[in-house]
């Protein structure tokens, strides 16, 4: 008995070691979906003959990981950060697929290849002598211009020069874009560099798969990728968009208001949780690729006051904290804003479309929400960006246990290995008890 005390501590004690490095063996901060609603464009000669605007969404549980990151990196705490997900940097980009009529086409269908996925010493695209293995229209590294925006967008297909871009490298294997099309889907204008496609006769199909790296220092980088996309398209057989109405503009779902802090102008700056419902981040995203524009505006005004004033600061569109400067709520009589004041806020999206209309398009506003007060029936399960907190994670948004994936991780551990913890230590308990109650009888009887 007195050689399993021993072993039982020993496993105690290496418990919450199996904790710290669960992160490490390959799970992501959040659930990587791929990207949603795309939708294309055609410029229509805009930049170059062929360009199209590619616009795409990103789930809220990526963002809000996203904006907690950023975060990090503002307050010096990006080390302490990543510490927790094992790894010493993790960021996301984008890899966007084309075909030409026929997504199945030995020639001019999808043009994804085993390259794509990366070479463990040279990257993405490229083989292992370091060559690229994709051609000027195939989009295998994408950078996100934010990636705490729910919204993003990228130009493909773009104009091709009169050179190894258009006719390929057969040394390195790259192939021109000119390899990837039929003679007869397209005309070049050699004098003037100009690659034309008549989309009243052909369709151009695009999809597209996330990609997320995660690096760590004396290792090579690994690649995680979602799905592909659902197929977007341009040309004669693509779907028609049109404008919105204010139908199609639910009112903004805002929770969570509280003071930071941060000051602007010698004011201080609030911050608040934003909702992105499934059904808007498809209009934006259509909205967006069409020429046209989804945004929010955010009105406050102290208590007490007649009218609300809008406010500046986060604007685009973004699951997850969003923050406000209170300077416009100052005056003649209250040239500050105490920070004790009692602040009011209300938002609404603001849709414009010059392509369809002039002017904007407003949702009606949100529930009016004040300081410990908008939680009141408000069921976070249905905010679809999580509620967990962490030391990490201030606002709670996007954290996952790396063990469970849904516990909130009480002081950095998974609660089922508290649990065992808590199971153990009984166990010790009641063997130490039973050890000492045969003891005492051994040496009852020997008196």
């Amino acid at each position: 008995m007195k050689k399993i005390i021993p072993v039982i501590l020993a496993v105690l004690l290496l418990l919450p070691c199996l904790a710290v490095f669960a992160p490490a063996a390959g799970e992501l901060p959040f659930d990587l979906a791929a990207p949603a609603y795309v939708t294309a464009v055609w410029m229509e000669e805009n930049d170059s003959p062929t360009t199209t605007n590619l616009s795409y969404s990103l789930s809220n549980e990526m963002t809000a990981f996203f904006k907690n990151k950023e975060n990090a990196g503002l307050n010096g705490t990006t080390e302490q950060f990543m510490k927790k997900y094992g790894c010493d940097d993790i960021w996301m980009s984008v890899q966007v697929d084309w075909a030409l009529d026929d997504v199945g086409d030995s020639v001019s269908g999808w043009h994804y290849t085993k390259y794509w996925d990366g070479d463990e010493y040279h990257g993405l695209g490229k083989d292992s002598d370091g060559n690229a293995r994709w051609s000027e229209w195939d989009v295998v590294d994408g950078g996100l211009a934010n990636a705490t925006e729910t919204v993003q967008d990228i130009w493909v297909t773009r104009g091709v020069p009169n050179d190894e871009r258009w006719k390929g490298n057969p040394e390195t294997h790259t192939p021109g874009v000119k390899e990837q099309l039929r003679p007869e889907q397209y005309t070049y204008d050699t004098a003037n560099e100009l690659l034309r496609i008549d989309y009243t006769k052909h369709t151009m199909y695009f999809r597209a798969r996330f990609v997320v790296t995660v690096r760590k220092e004396g290792t090579p980088d690994k690649y995680y990728f979602s799905d592909w996309s659902n197929i977007a398209s341009v040309g004669k057989d693509a779907e028609k968009l049109g404008a919105l109405t204010k139908d199609d503009l639910a009112a903004p779902v805002i929770t969570s208001l509280h003071m930071t802090d941060k000051e602007f102008n010698d004011n201080p700056v609030v911050a608040f949780t934003l909702t992105v419902p499934d059904a808007l981040m498809a209009n934006a995203t259509k909205v967006e690729a069409d020429g046209g524009g989804i945004t929010i505006e955010v009105w406050a005004r102290v208590k007490g006051d007649a009218e609300f004033v809008q406010l500046q600061g986060d604007w685009i569109i973004k699951a997850g904290e969003m923050e406000s400067a209170l300077f416009n709520l100052a005056n003649e009589e209250r040239p500050n804003v105490p920070k004790d004041s009692v602040i009011e806020l209300r938002c609404r999206y603001r849709y414009d479309h010059p392509k369809y209309f002039d002017g904007d398009i407003y949702s009606d506003w949100s529930k009016t929400i004040s300081f410990g007060t908008d939680d009141i029936g408000y069921n976070p399960g249905e905010a679809g960006t999580g509620n967990h907190l962490d030391d990490g994670n201030p606002s709670g948004v996007g954290t996952k246990c790396p063990i469970c994936h849904f516990c909130p991780q009480p002081l950095g551990l998974c609660i089922f290995i508290w649990l065992l913890i808590i199971i153990v230590v009984i166990i010790i308990i009641v063997v130490i008890i039973a050890v000492s109650v045969r003891n005492k009888k051994k040496k009852n009887k020997s008196v």
